[in-house]
C-alpha cells in the first residue's frame, strides 16, 4: 500500500498568540471565591483561611471532556470523505482522556504522594471535580484506508477547570483553572495515536503534580 507523507504546520490559536487576545480571567468566582496569585496556573481562586493541610483522602470524579468549538467542522474541511472525523471517534477520545484523568492523578496522589483514593466523601476526604475543555487535537489519528505519516509541530492543546470541595459539607474550597499546550518541535514531529497520547498524559501528570505539590506544602506548615 503506497505510504503518503504529509507534512502539517501547525499554528497556535489565536487567543494564545494575537496581542491583546489572552484569556482574562474575573478577579471572582460567580460563588465569591476572589482570585489569587499562582505561578503555575492560569487562573487560581482560594476561599480566604481555607487549608489542604486536614485532608488525607482524595476522591476523583471522572471529567467530562469537551473539544474546542467547531473542532470537527474545520478538521475534516481538509480531509477526504476515508479519514474524516467522526462522532464516535470523538467520544473514543473523550472517553480515553477521561479514563487517563483518573487513573494519572490516582497514580500520582496515592503511589507517589501519600493520599489515599477513595470512592466515597468524609470529613477528611478533599473531592475533586474536573472538566476539560477547549480540547484540540492538532493531528487525529483517524484510520483510514491508505496509510500515512503526518508531522506536526505540537501535538494540541486542552484546558483544565477544577474544583476543589470538601466533601463532607460541599463547601467549594478552591477553582484552578490552566491551559496547557504540548511540546513544541520547530523542525516537525510525528503524529499518531501513540505520540498524542503520550503528550495528553504529560499535559496530565503535569496537572496531578501541581495538586500534589500543594497538599504536600500545606502538610508541612
Amino acid at each position: 500500500m503506497k505510504k503518503f507523507v504529509t507534512f502539517l504546520t501547525i499554528f497556535v490559536g489565536l487567543a494564545l498568540t494575537m496581542p491583546g487576545c489572552a484569556t482574562k480571567y474575573p478577579d471572582t468566582t460567580v460563588e465569591g471565591l476572589p482570585r489569587i496569585k499562582h505561578k503555575r496556573l492560569s487562573a487560581a481562586y482560594w476561599e480566604p483561611n481555607a487549608t489542604l493541610a486536614a485532608y488525607t483522602k482524595i476522591m476523583i470524579e471522572s471529567p467530562d471532556v469537551s473539544f474546542r468549538k467547531n473542532w470537527q467542522r474545520d478538521q475534516n474541511s481538509s480531509r477526504g470523505t476515508s479519514s474524516r472525523v467522526t462522532t464516535a471517534y470523538m467520544e473514543e477520545v473523550r472517553q480515553d482522556l477521561s479514563k487517563r484523568f483518573v487513573e494519572i492523578f490516582t497514580k500520582e496522589l496515592q503511589e507517589r504522594g501519600d493520599y489515599e483514593v477513595v470512592s466515597e466523601a468524609g470529613e477528611d476526604v478533599l473531592l475533586l471535580q474536573p472538566e476539560i475543555v477547549d480540547l484540540d487535537v492538532y493531528a487525529p489519528d483517524v484510520k483510514a484506508p491508505m496509510r500515512s505519516t503526518t508531522y506536526t509541530t505540537s501535538a494540541g492543546r486542552m484546558t483544565l477547570q477544577m474544583d476543589l470541595v470538601d466533601s463532607g459539607t460541599q463547601a467549594l474550597i478552591g477553582r484552578v483553572i490552566d491551559r496547557r499546550r504540548a511540546r513544541e518541535d520547530s523542525f516537525g514531529q510525528i503524529s499518531n495515536s501513540v505520540t498524542n497520547r503520550a503528550e495528553g498524559d504529560r499535559m496530565l501528570r503535569r496537572w496531578a503534580q501541581i495538586l500534589r505539590d500543594a497538599l504536600d506544602a500545606e502538610r508541612q506548615e
